[in-house]
């Protein structure tokens, strides 16, 4: 088992830090706005890649294009997500062929995890933090029909607690699992419950 920090090819290079463990599971986890900090050593994405790990899965954090050494400009949501089509395609070149494959991503890194899922081949399951239903549609996220795991905060402007219970309640996805945490949008001091409801439930 390693820590690399590695460079995806997208239509940018694009950094990320892959940290292998077993080859039959992997996880792309993705980070929150580029435009408000959202970096790849964010809090909330470290505490999704701890949990992952622990389950044994393979685990790849990335830059969004134009954050930190990542090439590239803030595209709206377009470029990010290519960014994260390539991020997956690098990750499976280091598991094994009928690898499980999660997508994870923490508001708006949770909105490109929705919009991509479609286009990716072979994603076993999505994990959303803070998905931000104030700000960006769920057209993309309703077509998912694979396992999907929520988690939100009780006191979170961005992904208000309402939207986020409205859409589970009538998401018609048989197999999925919510966390609610005493918290508001950044989960300071509280992202190991993140953690935590991984290990429990991957």
């Amino acid at each position: 088992m390693s820590i690399k920090r590695v460079s995806i090819q997208s239509a940018y290079t694009v950094e990320g830090v892959l940290r292998e463990n077993k080859r039959d599971r992997g996880v792309v986890i993705c980070h929150p706005h580029p435009l408000y900090g959202g970096s790849m050593n964010n809090n909330v994405v470290d505490a999704i890649e701890q949990g992952f790990f622990a389950k044994g899965f393979t685990t790849l954090r990335f830059n969004f294009r134009g954050v930190g050494l990542s090439g590239g400009y803030y595209d709206e949501g377009n470029g990010e997500v290519d960014d994260l089509v390539a991020s997956v395609e690098f990750l499976k070149s280091h598991l094994d062929e009928n690898a499980v494959i999660v997508l994870a991503g923490y508001s708006f890194g949770a909105w490109i995890c929705s919009r991509a899922a479609q286009g990716i081949g072979n994603i076993s399951a999505m994990f959303l933090v803070a998905y931000p239903f104030a700000f960006y549609e769920t057209t993309e996220l309703k077509r998912f029909n694979k396992k999907i795991f929520f988690v939100g905060g009780e006191h979170d402007d961005i992904s208000p607690l309402d939207a986020l219970l409205k859409f589970y309640r009538e998401f018609p996805v048989v197999e999925k699992y919510l966390k609610i945490i005493p918290t508001d949008h950044f989960y300071w001091g509280k992202d190991q419950e993140i953690t935590e409801f991984i290990k429990e439930n991957i």
